[in-house]
């Protein structure tokens, strides 16, 4: 590591490097400064420039590592001494790398959700497959270093808020970078990226809460300051903003949560108020919790009316006829009064309470708000008025508890109305869904109880705000999750309300069950002493026959049990036994099943194994023969083409597959043929282009001197010209200085001898002192003359000397060197005669070989014929045996046989000997 005594001197070492394009040593240098143990304690001016420019080179080079361990030692380094330089410095950091973002996203416009996780590093596929790639495209290298300046950023945003969250005087730094971290979420669509944001600071926010149980240091941050919890709070709102713009809901509603404990911990600004409720209901209309999107538009306007004295008439207006339409989609509850309302909703029920509750605290409220308590607020606070007119005409039918079979022939000028761009904007155009359903629903009720059954053209007509085809699964859901009985005729073209029956039993029950209620209440009302004596009397009964009913039913729940028991462990033991029997035949037939899978799968895979080997071997035979025709085919010339042939067909004409048939010797011979071919092809080209060359020079040497002889003369009489008129402009001007000059000296000639006199009267006086200071300037010069001869001499010498050390090491190097390629040639020479030795061995021993293998041949030839002639005597000598123990049995036959017998042994001997002739 390089030392430096000052920390300017590795400033400006850096900047030396910089100039000369070394700027990863640069940074190293100035890192190297940074983390040095004798400047890190101490901050200085000095210190802040090294910091910004270690942090720029940080940003051009992408290196994060060094940029982090930076930060952190600055901040240490200036925690005491400078914190506005680590603001500055900080701020500096995130500019220059949003600068470099801004620069990469002009360069290359791409879809930004498009881009990987910027928290992963590469896949290991990714680097393999990049490694083995011949070249990255152009396209290829401007994504990759885009996407690298995209996570470069981001790490930077981390590591800021990472290195400032604790400090209570760059808390304000703090916030500003976490709002431009969510703008660079949002203007790049990096929802992944704003969840992990989110969940960094709220991790540092209640780290902070952890150390406020004691005695909180001066320098850090409290959590339960004001100034800290507006901060924290603005920033939180913002958060809730971009949320609901990446459609995050979750982490909206997590947000909203956060923001409900900050403002319960102090006084909030209005402005933050009104922006949370206004979220709040979006987060629970994306949710379809209608009942809290409404109790949030109520509790938006009233906060806005009560809090912001200069509202316009047409804001409060669009608050209050979101606030009317909210309350109007919130789905009817269940009354026990049935001739009211009915739960209209087209999800799958209620939110459990306990949901409700925790969604009610949000609001700071106890109890869970209705659509009735709602309702009731908006007429009483007079915030109905203040709505639009269709609003309010569709809350006055909506709301009355007479609703006509006309309701959607009503209801639907206003919803039109509504609808269009000219009332509040456009913006109430999200609740017309809502409310056509509400009205739907209603009108449905309404049918039913006055309707057995209907066509369906009749319904289309009554329920005109909607097509019949969406109406259907609005009355399919209603049947099929609320309990609405309701069927669909399509042969008839009719609509049955209530069960198939004439009498709905399920719709009589409920009336039924409060009659009877109501008259028990009347009769105790009405003879409440009757009423006790009959319950006394009825008591004494019971008691006198409670002990006699205990035991019988005591003994029969025995009874009961007993037989129960036995039953069970009856089918518990039938069940065993089967369950064994099955266990057994189901391992068997595993058994047997996976023996056989066993025995194919070990056929399968030695199959798979050999046409592996097989396809392997032919596929690298094959790469070998298609490497070595495509360097045929790029080094062929187009004289080569039509000329040059591989197994009967041209060079060019070679697919693939004719390659299975193509052997390697004759690809290699082939090759060998081709390189040949351009070798006397080239050699044959030098030749004929150094002959044109010498005769087109030789040609232009001839054509050039006439030209030349002409310009020379030419060029001589313009130069003559040229001079001559120079010299006689140069005389003018000479000529009239000079008698400028004769002008002058005669005007002043007459003053000559005045000025001597009064030189010399002035001068007189000076005279000695003058003299005197001239000999010593003239002793100083002679001395000073005296010592540079020296000075020179002594030069001279240690140049001398120099030169002579600098020859004499030449001298040795160049012997040196003299001496190295000697002993090479002659260590060459020496393994070229032991290449000759060795090849004249090999020889020799080839040459011993083959004669011994033709001895081997003759020897082996002289025991073949050998053992034949073996084979032929013994031949012979059977031959000879078997005709003596013919003859002897010849013998042994009568006299006139032997006659015989001696004439033929004579002929046959006389036989032998003329072949023996």
């Amino acid at each position: 590591m390089t030392t430096f005594q000052k920390p300017e001197n590795a400033l400006n070492r850096a900047s030396e490097l910089i100039d000369v394009g070394r700027k990863q040593d640069a940074l190293d240098t100035l890192h190297a400064a940074i983390q040095h143990r004798k400047f890190r304690n101490q901050w200085t001016t000095t210190s802040e420039r090294i910091m910004m420019k270690h942090l720029e080179l940080c940003v051009e080079l992408k290196k994060m590592r060094f940029a982090r361990e930076g930060l952190y030692q600055y901040r240490t380094m200036c925690q005491a001494a400078s914190v506005a330089s680590l603001q500055e410095v900080v701020q500096h950091f995130r500019k220059a790398a949003e600068e470099k973002v801004s620069e990469a996203k002009k360069q290359k416009d791409l879809e930004m959700a498009e881009l990987a996780d910027l928290d992963e590093m590469e896949s290991p596929q990714t680097i393999l497959l990049r490694a083995i790639q011949a070249q990255d495209t152009r396209q290829q290298s401007q994504d990759r270093d885009t996407h690298a300046h995209f996570r470069f950023l981001w790490e930077t945003y981390k590591v800021v808020l990472d290195v400032l969250k604790s400090n209570v005087r760059l808390e304000e730094v703090y916030h500003e970078t976490a709002r431009h971290a969510f703008d660079f979420c949002r203007q790049n669509q990096r929802p992944q990226e704003f969840k992990r944001l989110c969940e960094m600071l709220r991790k540092n926010y209640l780290e902070l809460n952890k150390h406020t149980s004691g005695k909180v240091p001066q320098n850090q941050v409290n959590p339960n300051m004001p100034d800290t919890i507006n901060r924290t709070l603005e920033t939180r709102c913002r958060q809730l903003q971009i949320a609901t713009e990446l459609d995050l809901w979750r982490e909206s509603y997590l947000t909203a949560t956060e923001i409900f404990e900050l403002m319960s911990k102090g006084r909030t600004k209005p402005h933050l108020r009104s922006m949370y409720y206004e979220y709040l209901g979006q987060i629970f209309w994306k949710s379809e919790n209608h009942l809290f999107h409404a109790f949030a538009c109520l509790k938006n306007l009233m906060f806005v009316k009560a809090a912001k004295q200069n509202l316009s008439k047409e804001e409060l207006q669009l608050l209050a006829s979101k606030a009317v339409l909210a309350t109007l989609c919130v789905p009817f509850q269940k009354n026990s009064d049935i001739h009211t309302t009915l739960e209209l909703t087209t999800e799958g029920g209620n939110s459990p309470y306990e949901k409700a509750k925790k969604h009610a605290t949000l609001f700071n409220v106890q109890s869970v708000p209705t659509r009735e308590s709602i309702a009731v607020q908006l007429v009483e606070k007079g915030l109905l008025s203040l709505a639009v007119e269709p609003c309010k005409k569709l809350f006055e039918m909506i709301e009355s508890n007479f609703t006509p079979l006309s309701l959607c022939q009503d209801a639907k000028p206003y919803l039109d109305e509504i609808a269009k761009d000219e009332v509040c904007e456009g913006k109430l155009t999200n609740y017309i869904t809502p409310l056509k359903q509400i009205i739907f629903f209603r009108l449905m009720k309404q049918l039913s109880e006055v309707y057995a059954n209907m066509t369906i053209e009749n319904f289309e007509n009554a329920a005109s705000i909607v097509p019949f085809s969406i109406a259907e699964k609005w009355m399919a859901n209603a049947a099929r999750q609320h309990g609405i009985n309701i069927q669909i005729n399509y042969s008839h073209k009719a609509i049955v309300f209530g069960a198939p029956r004439k009498v709905d039993m399920k719709s009589m029950r409920q009336p039924l069950i409060e009659i009877g209620y109501k008259l028990q209440q009347a009769m105790q009302r009405v003879a409440p002493e009757e009423q006790h004596k009959k319950e006394k009397l009825e008591k004494q009964q019971l008691s006198q026959n409670i002990v006699r009913r205990i035991e019988e039913e005591s003994k029969l729940i025995r009874q009961r049990k007993e037989e129960i028991e036995r039953r069970k462990e009856e089918s518990e033991r039938r069940k065993e036994i089967q369950d064994r029997e099955l266990m057994m035949q189901r391992q068997q037939q595993e058994a047997a099943e996976a023996e056989a899978e066993r025995k194919r799968q070990e056929e399968e895979r030695k199959r798979r194994e050999a046409e592996r080997e097989e396809q392997n071997r032919k596929n690298a035979q094959m790469v070998i023969y298609k490497e070595k025709l495509e360097q045929m085919k790029k080094r062929a010339t187009d004289i080569n083409k039509a000329s040059l042939k591989v197994a009967g067909k041209k060079i060019t004409e070679i697919a693939d597959e004719d390659l299975e048939t193509i052997g390697f010797d004759k690809i290699e011979q082939a090759r060998e043929q081709q390189v040949q071919r351009e070798k006397q092809e080239k050699i044959r080209l030098r030749k004929l282009e150094s002959k044109r060359v010498d005769h087109l020079a030789r040609a232009m040497r001839e054509e050039e001197q006439d030209f030349l002889d002409d310009w020379a003369v030419d060029i001589e009489k313009l130069d003559e010209g040229d001079l001559d008129k120079a010299e006689a402009t140069n005389a003018e001007g000479q000529k009239a200085k000079h008698m400028e000059l004769l002008e002058e000296k005669k005007f002043l000639i007459v003053y000559q001898g005045a000025k001597d006199d009064w030189t010399y009267a002035k001068l007189e006086d000076r005279r000695d002192e003058y003299d005197k200071k001239m000999e010593e300037r003239e002793k100083r010069l002679l001395k000073k003359v005296v010592d540079n001869k020296i000075a020179r001499a002594k030069k001279r010498m240690e140049e001398h000397a120099t030169d002579i050390k600098q020859r004499k090491e030449e001298t040795e190097k160049a012997e040196s060197e003299k001496k190295r390629k000697k002993e090479e040639e002659e260590q060459r020479i020496k393994e070229e005669k032991e290449a000759e030795e060795r090849k004249e061995r090999e020889a020799e021993e080839k040459r011993e070989a083959e004669e011994k293998k033709r001895e081997q041949e003759e020897q082996r030839k002289r025991a073949d014929e050998k053992r034949k002639e073996k084979e032929r005597e013994m031949e012979e000598k059977a031959q000879k045996e078997k005709e003596e123990r013919e003859a002897e049995q010849k013998e042994r036959r009568g006299g006139g046989d032997r006659d015989r017998d001696d004439r033929r042994g004579d002929d046959r001997r006389g036989d032998d000997r003329r072949g023996d002739d």
